[in-house]
């Protein structure tokens, strides 16, 4: 993965991500809020923790490591109560990393970079399987968030990368 492929993925990233906000604003605060058992609870918490996802591995590449307790407490349904607090934080977020990945070259893509885990251990990866991880798990959630707005019974934005791919291409 090179940096044109990294950039390619992020925007694929953000479109998809806006999809997924756009569906999330559509929905009454009862259903964004509503419980579906899995790991994040509801819509907007399973937002919320992708955008604190995303800020923490941001917060990384710019040689911060925030603890476990730290970290999230900036991210939870308190901290942004309403999808109006959460895009103005999360946007805030996505441009310091276009910012970031600007200014990236190959060599620094490439190279390891240190970083502490959550619990406060040392680890270390290349730069690019950490961006590859990011894009990664945004997928994960948005596909979490498709299928709670599938058993609200509503017709979910079609989020893969196929859809990104050819959406340009007429019906």
């Amino acid at each position: 993965m090179n940096l044109t492929d990294v950039r390619h993925l992020f925007d694929y990233t953000e479109w998809a991500n806006g999809l997924a906000l756009a569906a999330a604003a559509e929905l009454t605060e009862e259903n964004l809020r509503r419980d579906f058992n899995i790991s994040h609870s509801s819509i907007l918490g399973t937002l919320v923790h992708m955008a604190g996802a995303e800020w923490i591995w941001l917060e990384r590449w710019h040689g911060n490591s925030p603890p476990k307790k730290e970290a999230w407490a900036l991210w939870t349904n308190e901290a942004c109560p309403d999808l109006k607090t959460l895009n103005e934080r999360w946007r805030d977020v996505v441009d310091r990393r276009l910012r970031f990945i600007s200014e990236l070259d190959e060599s620094r893509l490439m190279s390891e970079l240190a970083f502490k885990l959550l619990s406060g251990d040392p680890n270390s990866m290349r730069l690019v399987d950490q961006l590859q991880h990011v894009a990664n798990h945004a997928t994960l959630h948005r596909g979490q968030v498709v299928g709670m707005i599938r058993q609200l019974g509503l017709a979910p934005p079609s989020t893969d990368l196929l859809f990104y791919l050819r959406r340009e291409i007429p019906a």
